[in-house]
């Protein structure tokens, strides 16, 4: 099956990528956050997916609806027809309310001919048994990249080793991300087992030693949570291959220079 393009080394690194879409500017994991990511001049967009009650693919970070929509509950007990009524923009700005929760197909049609895709897979426990669970998400991520015929470079990433299995069951030739927070412990068992693409440090993780033990293994970084300007032009300065940010226009100033940002 098909899983995007194969992300290359940026020709202008490091790449910058739009954490949840510019979320700094627009209401997260919306159309327009995407769509204001590759304005201001992100290179990919990065996006959380969670399964519905009925199985579609939404773009969603929480597991429930209570923050970014005016709906209550868990995600994974509604169905996409309910998510879809839901306003997903208001609680950001009142000129946002026509917003509403995206599915993945809608996300990577944003995207189309702009830039490439971060896809983070987020699995609810409430969705099921969790192996199962991981296999039903995973699974259907790789049945809507397939069917958007995507022509830009997809990453599919996880803090969840399982979610990542399940992963590179459903897409073998995808390229996968491992997403970490507090520890890249497992790390290189992980890349044994399923031949990971990428590593993920939180911006405090993202240290020249654990720089230099993932280019050991043949990874590429994409340091998130780079949102303070100095952060940025020291991972820039490391070699980082991409930095995700809630606001890609000002990480653009830092390693691009202004005219670089627009």
């Amino acid at each position: 099956m098909s899983a995007g393009r194969r992300p290359t080394r940026a020709t202008r690194a490091p790449l910058l990528i739009g954490h949840r879409g510019a979320s700094a500017s627009a209401p997260e994991n919306t159309l327009a956050a995407f769509a204001r990511a590759f304005d201001d001049g992100a290179d990919w967009v990065e996006c959380d997916v969670r399964l519905t009650a009925d199985g579609a693919p939404i773009v969603l970070h929480d597991a429930t609806l209570d923050r970014t929509t005016d709906g209550r509950g868990r995600a994974a007990r509604r169905t996409l027809d309910e998510v879809k009524r839901l306003d997903a923009g208001a609680w950001f700005g009142r000129r946002f309310a026509s917003q509403r929760v995206p599915t993945l197909a809608e996300v990577l049609a944003c995207a189309r001919h702009r830039g490439g895709v971060n896809i983070e897979l987020k699995c609810d426990p409430a969705a099921g048994p969790v192996r199962e669970a991981h296999r039903r998400l995973a699974r259907a991520v790789a049945a809507a990249i397939a069917a958007a015929r995507f022509p830009g470079p997809i990453v599919v990433s996880s803090f969840s080793r399982p979610a990542l299995r399940a992963a590179r069951a459903a897409m073998p030739r995808a390229c996968l991300g491992y997403l970490v927070s507090r520890s890249a412990r497992g790390t290189n068992a992980l890349h044994r087992a399923i031949g990971l693409w990428s590593l993920h440090p939180h911006v405090r993780l993202a240290t020249p030693a654990r720089f230099a033990a993932a280019r050991r293994l043949g990874l590429r970084l994409l340091a998130w949570g780079v949102d303070d300007p100095g952060e940025a032009g020291r991972l820039a300065a490391l070699g980082a291959d991409g930095l995700m940010a809630d606001d890609p226009a000002a990480l653009g100033r830092v390693v691009r220079g202004p005219a670089g940002a627009a």
